[in-house]
């Protein structure tokens, strides 16, 4: 077997979804292990791979040892698979705040260590996919680059920004979505009922990427070529930069970020 994936959670069944879906492997080169019995029965009926409860059996069968498991769990798996982790294995770990030093404490005799920030759009193949490894494995880092491919666009980008990455678009779904919402409830509180409101905010927002796309502007460009003089766009725009707004949103998206750093100190400490 080629892959092994230990966590059949939402993001674990992405990239399991991904792979299948896109012919990246066949399905008798995965094995899964999910400790949720009713998950197990679901992606073994879904998926028709080999999946189990024995991550140590996982970890003697593959090349490529995936953790998807949350970052509070990722020391007892670690610990559990060690005995297990050769120079022949790589391995690749999704768990927010997890940095490469403490997976390579435990599993130290790997042929390397890869890291990856997904994100939730993963789920619909749609995702902003960070990379980064601790040497330099031309093979393994292609493996896993065209893997999560599948799911979504990957970066290369170094262990240093990735409480960053985490932070902008692990995080970002839920700030995009508030933002997404307050546009929604102005069109409701200006008379459109809610649905109507929401489709047309959905679409606003998807024209106006893809324009900034296609015509590769900038930010700067878009709002000044929709704000005449002293019409209605100017004006709330003065709204937004007397309240601040990019501050704000700037402000959230560190404030993640200290978070991230807080959870990976803890994490090394041994609090989590």
């Amino acid at each position: 077997m080629i892959l092994g994936i230990i966590g059949g959670g939402m993001m674990g069944e992405a990239i399991l979804a991904g792979i299948i879906e896109g012919n990246f492997l066949k399905k008798d080169e995965i094995i899964v292990s999910e400790k949720i019995e009713k998950r197990r029965d679901y992606l073994r009926e879904k998926y028709n791979v080999e999946v189990t409860t024995d991550n140590k059996s996982l970890a003697q069968k593959v090349k490529y040892i995936l953790i998807a498991v949350k970052p509070q769990n990722i020391k007892e798996v670690l610990k559990e698979i060690s005995p297990y982790v050769d120079e022949s294995k790589t391995i690749i770990s999704i768990a927010a705040g997890v940095k490469i030093s403490l997976i390579k404490k435990y599993l130290n005799n790997s042929r390397c260590v890869i890291r990856v920030m997904p994100n939730l759009s993963c789920t619909i193949k749609k995702g902003v996919i960070a990379l980064t490894f601790d040497k330099y494995e031309k093979e393994d880092v292609e493996f896993v680059k065209n893997l999560f491919s599948t799911i979504g666009d990957v970066w290369i980008i170094e262990e240093k920004y990735f409480n960053t990455i985490t932070a902008l678009t692990g995080s970002g779904p839920a700030f995009v979505s508030t933002i997404l919402q307050g546009f929604t409830l102005a069109g409701v509180k200006g008379g459109i009922p809610y649905d109507t409101s929401k489709e047309m905010v959905l679409k606003l927002f998807e024209g106006v990427i893809e324009y900034i796309k296609e015509k590769n502007l900038s930010f700067e460009d878009v709002i000044k070529m929709t704000s005449s003089p002293a019409g209605t766009t100017i004006m709330g725009l003065e709204v937004l930069y007397k309240e601040g707004v990019t501050g704000i949103i700037m402000e959230a998206i560190t404030s993640a970020k200290l978070r991230g750093e807080e959870i990976s100190k803890n994490l090394e400490e041994g609090e989590l």
